[in-house]
């Protein structure tokens, strides 16, 4: 049952001021969601005390995880994502980081979908299929989602490249040209050996693009478009799952545009690749 369903569960014994959170809660949303215990507690003529028993009338252990299960079902994207983003303890169980866990992949892709800027979304599915070769540049953790990137395009037919190391990049970069496109995958757009390797790319004239979280960073400036993304990073859950994941979406997400674009070229491709693939496993070979 959501929290708002609770919220109008009539087998729930509500006293007064238990009605006048509700009430409050209902009619301010998300912002009641930002809102302090104080702020609550007065704009309810309420203590504290009474405040965090509320919460925990609807199986909740804290004020913070009620604003958060609220916020969730209310759709919030609180710009700071603190309230949205649940924390990690050591002495958590494993059922209770799962949920967690959960609740943080599901904000991430959540937030970054509602924030995805379209046209240029647009504007790289066209590079992507316009260029002579397409470039994915990551290091690290974003190595393995440039890898799998230029594997999902080569599928489709694509001319596709996937560099990972800081040599492979400074070597591809040196030798692209106006024909050609380069991605760089950075959620910093901070990273050394991609922001050489992309200023050398840019001057060799290759159209280029980046998917991060800052269109501000180097890495966004040098760029012709650049796709952002949300990220949070924060104790256990720091550098695991909300970038690459959100990251993982927003390829899948061109993939299936480039796809919608070429149309059946592209769905024959896929076929080819598959079946060539599948003939690995064939008897006799």
């Amino acid at each position: 049952m959501t929290i708002l369903k609770k919220l109008n569960d009539p087998r729930i014994k509500l006293s007064k001021s238990d009605r006048r959170l509700i009430e409050y809660f209902l009619k301010f949303g998300t912002q009641a969601c930002s809102s302090s215990i104080s702020e609550i507690s007065d704009a309810c003529n309420v203590s504290h005390a009474t405040v965090t028993r509320f919460a925990r009338k609807f199986e909740f252990e804290t004020l913070k995880d009620f604003k958060i299960a609220l916020a969730q079902d209310l759709g919030a994207q609180d710009s700071s994502n603190s309230l949205l983003t649940p924390s990690i303890d050591l002495k958590d169980s494993s059922e209770i980081t799962a949920q967690k866990l959960l609740q943080l992949n599901v904000t991430m892709l959540t937030q970054s979908s509602h924030e995805l800027d379209f046209t240029a979304v647009r504007n790289l599915v066209r590079y992507i299929i316009s260029c002579k070769r397409v470039f994915f540049f990551g290091i690290g953790a974003s190595g393995f989602i440039a890898r799998d990137a230029a594997r999902k395009f080569t599928r489709l037919g694509i001319n596709t490249v996937n560099a990972t190391d800081s040599h492979d990049m400074m070597m591809h970069a040196s030798l692209v040209n106006k024909d050609d496109l380069c991605i760089f995958i950075s959620t910093s757009g901070q990273t050394m050996e991609i922001n050489k390797a992309a200023r050398l790319a840019k001057e060799q004239g290759s159209k280029m693009a980046a998917i991060t979280s800052d269109s501000n960073s180097a890495l966004g400036r040098l760029c012709d478009t650049a796709v952002m993304h949300s990220v949070h990073e924060s104790d256990l859950t720091s550098g695991y799952a909300d970038s690459r994941l959100t990251v993982f979406f927003i390829i899948d997400l061109l993939f299936i545009e480039v796809i919608k674009v070429m149309g059946e070229t592209a769905l024959k491709n896929r076929k080819a690749t598959a079946d060539a693939i599948d003939s690995l496993t064939k008897s006799g070979i």
